[in-house]
């Protein structure tokens, strides 16, 4: 019996027999031919049947066995994104159900693609339901009664994504016959969910890293190599792309939140893989703590669909599911939808064996023990990616059920979020002074609120709030708006619960980070105002830097840029491609009653100079003044054309992410390769050496027994090429560490630091938080730096200089001697960190080292400090001068 007919004769059947069923038939053989992703026939395999599907608008549509030649999720198999893609828009094409639409091209040029399902009258209205979730998103202005009528009339959203993670393949390949069942099942209860729901699905959120993962996997069957793909599968941040919904940097980020900002989703659900080890599937609820910016009443609707997955999973038999379980509902880096009206779930599903292969144990597989999140255990001693499939499968149509069948009270309470959020008391707004130290970051963080639909506001004129006057221009984001809260969570301090795994014993670790305080992290101030206040404000619809004119200086003057914006090195970029000399100040100096700190860029006038500068300055909002008389101060002239070299061994986060920002600022770098050792002095002016990068990633690499010869840039390069990386140093090379860096640069100097914190958890603990730091703005990597910028720390150490006699070295930045070290966050013991040591600038033989024990370099979010990295990197190769050099700038 098929599952057309069972749920025809008894809707109540449990899911599980409707989901086996289906997935039978789409394994079923019988076909007298097949339509190939080529779009050749071929004959039937002796286990694929006939199409038992309906006639559509144009034409059969060929079960996914029948379409790609075998069941998916069949043992080390993989659908590949070039033959999913045609499937999908045949789909669109043939079911009055599905429309396709290509959104975009990804960052390597691979469509992005979104599948709106839902019954063919339904999908008639698509606007009309959209316009309602609009209005309903942003109930300004609409009573009480006429929400009840537009939620009587209205559908919900379901939002579901798969694939973020191109090595958690199940999810993508789930969706192949997810879409195939929607568009294709004639049962009652396929049809009761489409009358009542319209899904939203991106079966790939990472259509790259599927290209890379899968494609890889394929090219590598029957081999002797590894089969799982050993990069980043995302070109800058692999596994980090799904923390990138508050700085929103990656482009397919950017069309996950033109879903949400378009369609008002009430759901979205996130579709993962998790351990071999964890549960066979986890779902919401989540673990404490949650932002308290998530509306109440988002977390018990996440909770409702999360359990309406564990209670259906429970009555199809299947195991070894749990929930509340190591997953939070704190940072908003992982869940944008949360603060715009939809419930965040989570799915992580058990990894099978390498990618697509049977794990095989001696026992029943994961905790076999009983709780009350966790009520049966699995059974088997064999977890498969079919069992994969089904598993998430049950789940996905489980969630469905739960929205479609209470679809009034789904709408009712989403306009309740909406209308919480437009008639909140207090606080009353953010004001954001104009003419701060850094444009950069200011545009940085109102263009993340534009793209998060934040509301905001420009004064046309003086006003006064809270007892202070803010000037014309200044941005105010009022807090009686829809989406407030986006704009909340990342400018306020975040204080972190203190959550022991027992009282007096270790903490309870955080899913990721605990600090997201945008102000600190990137160097702006954002002031909030608890009390009404009025104000000449106008509704900007777009951001744009500050606008800015360039003088021109005379023949003996320069045009002259300060050092405190972080888009600075936007400029030096520029300049340095265009091979304009650019001179930065040693020292202090004055000109025409305006005072320019150390480390202020100066440039000769000339044609391309003024061209570049006018340029930058327009797309920055970076003032660049002109003046009279180059002082005579130490200096320094850039390299002209630096060249940078960037560790990256495959697979490391930290350095896909620096490569992000060198990209949008136009760096000259390049990866550092294999080949490359053997005259690194010849490639490179500077090497950064980020987070992740060991001893045993240069020397050992990728084992090339293991991986086909276009892996050999990431071959290891023995002891020879450790050494040679040691001798680019002291023959005059620069090289920047950070994070587990500085420990990688210490092995190979044998530099005179030791760790001052302890290793118990219970004594010492800061997961990704902001803290309290000392900077010297006087020394050259820190030039443009506030006094007392804070650091992002993660985990990272922080030392004690042992010697200052064993090399020349100079304190960049430290810890507080004393006071509460704690800014935003969680930190457990901090008067460890008292005096500590963050940054090291040392003189090495003839080169010039900069070590920081924090991330300096932290996805992307630490801008702030991030420009210490630039500092250094342009400061080592420079040419030094003396005071009657400098004011000559090379003229």
């Amino acid at each position: 019996m098929t599952s057309t007919e069972q749920s025809t004769e008894q809707s109540s059947l449990s899911r599980r027999t409707l989901f086996k069923a289906a997935a039978t038939a789409s394994a079923a053989a019988a076909a007298t031919t097949i339509i190939t992703p080529g779009g050749a026939v071929a004959a039937p395999p002796s286990d694929l049947g006939a199409d038992s599907t309906q006639v559509h608008k144009g034409g059969n549509i060929p079960t996914p066995a029948q379409y790609f030649g075998t069941r998916i999720g069949s043992d080390g198999y993989l659908a590949q994104w070039k033959d999913m893609v045609p499937y999908f828009q045949l789909i669109g094409q043939r079911s009055e159900r599905v429309k396709y639409q290509e959104i975009g091209k990804t960052t390597l040029g691979h469509p992005y693609i979104l599948l709106t399902i839902s019954s063919p009258q339904n999908l008639a209205r698509l606007d009309h339901y959209t316009s309602i979730n609009a209005r309903l998103a942003d109930p300004r202005g609409l009573s009480d009664s006429d929400a009840r009528k537009l939620a009587g009339e209205g559908l919900p959203f379901y939002f579901v994504q798969a694939g973020i993670h191109s090595t958690e393949v199940g999810n993508s390949q789930a969706a192949i016959e997810w879409a195939h069942r929607l568009a294709t099942d004639q049962s009652k209860y396929m049809k009761e969910i489409l009358d009542n729901l319209i899904i939203l699905m991106v079966p790939c959120q990472n259509p790259d890293g599927l290209v890379l993962v899968n494609d890889y996997f394929a090219a590598t069957a029957k081999t002797n190599l590894a089969r799982t793909y050993p990069d980043l599968y995302n070109k800058y941040n692999g596994h980090d792309n799904n923390r990138d919904w508050i700085m929103l940097t990656q482009i397919e980020s950017g069309y996950n939140i033109s879903i949400v900002n378009k369609y008002h989703p009430q759901v979205f659900q996130d579709s993962h893989q998790a351990s071999s080890n964890s549960p066979r599937l986890f779902t919401p609820p989540y673990l404490a703590p949650y932002d308290v910016n998530i509306d109440p009443i988002i977390v018990q609707q996440t909770n409702a669909v999360g359990m309406a997955m564990q209670r259906g999973m429970t009555a199809a038999g299947m195991k070894g599911n749990g929930w509340a379980d190591q997953y939070d509902y704190w940072t908003p880096s992982r869940q944008y939808c949360v603060y715009h009206g939809a419930a965040r779930i989570l799915t992580e599903a058990a990894t099978c064996s390498n990618l697509a292969y049977p794990l095989v144990g001696n026992g029943p597989l994961g905790r076999q023990d009983k709780a009350i999140n966790f009520i049966e255990p699995y059974d088997s001693n064999t977890w498969t990616l079919r069992n994969v499939i089904d598993w998430v499968s049950e789940a996905f149509y489980a969630g469905l059920e739960t929205v479609a069948y209470d679809k009034y009270n789904w709408l009712y309470n989403f306009y309740r979020v909406g209308h919480k959020a437009v008639t909140r008391t207090g606080p009353f707004a953010y004001v954001i002074e104009a003419g701060q130290r850094d444009p950069q970051a200011v545009f940085d963080a109102l263009t993340i609120f534009r793209k998060g639909a934040v509301e905001i506001h420009q004064a046309q004129s003086a006003f006064t709030a809270g007892s202070k006057t803010y000037a014309a221009g200044s941005y105010i984001i009022y807090m009686k708006q829809p989406y407030a809260v986006f704009a909340k969570t990342l400018l306020e301090v975040q204080d972190y619960p203190m959550l022991l795994q027992y009282p007096g014993g270790p903490p309870v670790r955080p899913y990721d980070v605990t600090a997201q305080t945008l102000p600190m992290l990137l160097g702006f101030k954002a002031d909030l105002i608890e009390g009404q206040f009025n104000a000449n404000a106008k509704l900007i619809s777009s951001v744009a830097p500050p606008s800015v004119s360039v003088p021109t200086p005379s023949n003996t003057g320069a045009y002259a840029f300060g050092p405190e914006s972080y888009g600075v090195f936007r400029i030096v970029a520029a300049l340095q491609r265009k091979n304009v000399p650019t001179f930065r100040a040693a020292a202090a100096f004055t000109d025409g009653g305006r005072s320019y700190p150390a480390g202020t860029f100066l440039v000769p006038p000339s044609g391309a100079a003024k061209q570049v500068l006018q340029d930058q300055a327009r797309a920055t909002g970076i003032p660049v003044h002109a003046i009279g008389t180059v002082p005579a101060v130490a200096g320094v002239q850039l390299k002209q054309g630096t060249r940078i070299g960037l560790l990256k061994p495959p697979g490391n986060m930290p350095s896909g992410w620096l490569m992000w920002m060198f990209d949008q600022y136009g760096v000259n770098y390049s990866v550092v390769v294999h080949d490359d050792y053997a005259n690194l002095a010849g490639k490179y002016d500077a090497i950064i050496m980020p987070h992740g990068v060991s001893r045993t990633s240069i020397v050992t690499g990728l084992d090339s027994s293991r991986y086909p010869a276009e892996w050999s840039w990431a071959f290891g390069v023995g002891t020879t090429g450790f050494t040679a990386l040691h001798d680019f140093v002291t023959g005059g090379g620069t090289l920047v560490a950070y994070g587990s860096g500085t420990t990688t640069a210490q092995t190979l100097f044998n530099l005179p630091i030791t760790s001052v914190l302890p290793s118990d958890r219970s004594a010492f603990y800061c997961p990704g938080s902001i803290l309290s730091q000392e900077v010297d703005s006087n020394n050259p990597a820190a030039w443009g730096m506030e006094a007392n910028h804070p650091v992002w720390m993660d985990a990272d150490p922080a030392y004690k200089l042992t010697s200052t006699t064993t090399y020349p070295v100079s304190v960049v930045a430290k810890y507080p001697d004393s006071g509460n070290q704690l800014q935003s966050g969680w930190l457990i013991g901090g008067q460890y960190l008292n005096g500590a040591v963050n940054g090291l600038s040392w003189t090495i033989d003839k080169g010039y080292v900069l070590t920081f024990g924090s991330e300096i370099g932290f996805r992307t979010w630490n801008r702030g400090e991030q420009k210490m990295l630039f500092n250094a990197m342009y400061y080592g190769p420079s040419q030094k001068l003396a005071a009657e050099q400098f004011k000559r700038l090379g003229r």
